[in-house]
């Protein structure tokens, strides 16, 4: 079936907390996230927004006694699972990053005589 998410995706997708609704392709597709909310949702679709291969995203959080997300993603050029892996990616480069900082200017304010209270 063109545009349905092939087998080697499938692979990539087998996670507990991650699966896809069933009306998804390749290009567009809703990953249901379980045990997250707002605060992953808001993160990576400032991430994908960043995307130029992602033509629309969005996530919701379907009722909040519910613990899971969705996560909508339409692409071109590449697939949304492919294009969420980038998100994600880049989500924990940008961890990465605040982390390296903060332990950087933590250093240098004990370094200059900084006592912490």
């Amino acid at each position: 079936m063109s545009g349905a998410r092939g087998e080697e995706e499938d692979e990539v997708l087998e996670c507990p907390k991650l699966e896809t609704t069933p009306e998804s392709t390749e290009f567009s597709t809703t990953f249901v996230v379980r045990e997250e909310d707002h605060t992953l949702g808001n993160v990576i679709r400032y991430a994908l927004n960043q995307n130029p291969d992602v033509t629309f995203c969005g996530y919701s959080v379907p009722h909040p006694l519910e613990s899971k997300m969705h996560i909508h993603i339409q692409t071109k050029g590449i697939s949304a699972s492919d294009a969420l892996k980038k998100a994600l990616r880049d989500v924990m480069k940008m961890c990465d990053h605040v982390k390296e900082t903060f332990e950087e200017s933590e250093n240098d304010y004990y370094a200059s005589g900084g006592t912490g209270h």
